[in-house]
C-alpha cells in the first residue's frame, strides 16, 4: 500500500512539473533532467515510470482522451449531437488548466483532432440517415469541415478564458452546424 501511494505521488509531481514546464515551452524542448529537477526526483525514478517526457505527456493525453471518449460515445448513443457536444465542452471546462496547456502552441496539435474524431463514424452514420442522397465522400468532407471549425472554436474558447458556458458554446456550435447542413441539402 505504501508503494502505491509513493507511485501515485511521484506520478502526480511529474505531471504537475511537466504541465508547469509546458506553460513556457514546447514538449520538444523539455528534458528529463529539467523535469526531474523541478519535480525533485532523481532520473532513475523518472525512468522507472516513463521513457521520456513524451511518454509522460502521452499518458496524460490518453487519460483525458479515455474520459472524453467513454462519456461522449455513451452520450451520443442516448442523446443528440448537441448534447454530446455540450458534454465534450463540459469535460474540457472541468479540465481547463490541462486543456489550456494541451491545446496551446506548446502542446500536441494532434491531440485535439484526436478528441474530435471520437464520434466520427457514429456522426456520419446519423447524417447518412438524415441525408440519404449524400455520398460517403461528401459526408467525410462535411465532417472534416465541421470538426475543423469545432477545433478552432474550442481553441478560441479556451484561449479567451471560456467566457461562454459549455451549454452556450454547444448550442452555438450546433446552430452553426445545422445552418451548414441545411445548405448542403
Amino acid at each position: 500500500m505504501k508503494g502505491d501511494a509513493r507511485v501515485r505521488y511521484t506520478k502526480k509531481v511529474l505531471r504537475e512539473s511537466l504541465m508547469q514546464l509546458m506553460r513556457a515551452k514546447s514538449i520538444h524542448k523539455i528534458t528529463v533532467k529539467e523535469l526531474c529537477e523541478l519535480a525533485e526526483i532523481n532520473r532513475a525514478t523518472f525512468y522507472t515510470h516513463y521513457s521520456s517526457p513524451y511518454d509522460l505527456l502521452e499518458e496524460i493525453e490518453n487519460e483525458l482522451f479515455e474520459q472524453m471518449s467513454t462519456k461522449v460515445i455513451k452520450k451520443f448513443k442516448q442523446d443528440t449531437l448537441s448534447e454530446m457536444t455540450k458534454l465534450a465542452f463540459d469535460i474540457i471546462a472541468e479540465n481547463i488548466e490541462l486543456c489550456r496547456i494541451l491545446f496551446s502552441e506548446n502542446g500536441n496539435k494532434r491531440f485535439l483532432d484526436r478528441i474530435m474524431q471520437v464520434a466520427r463514424d457514429t456522426t456520419i452514420s446519423s447524417w447518412k440517415a438524415d441525408y440519404p442522397n449524400a455520398t460517403k465522400n461528401q459526408l467525410d468532407y462535411l465532417y472534416a469541415f465541421i470538426i475543423s471549425g469545432a477545433v478552432a472554436v474550442i481553441e478560441h474558447w479556451v484561449r479567451i478564458g471560456m467566457k461562454e458556458t459549455p451549454v452556450d458554446l454547444a448550442e452555438n456550435a450546433s446552430k452553426l452546424s445545422q445552418i451548414w447542413l441545411k445548405k448542403a441539402r
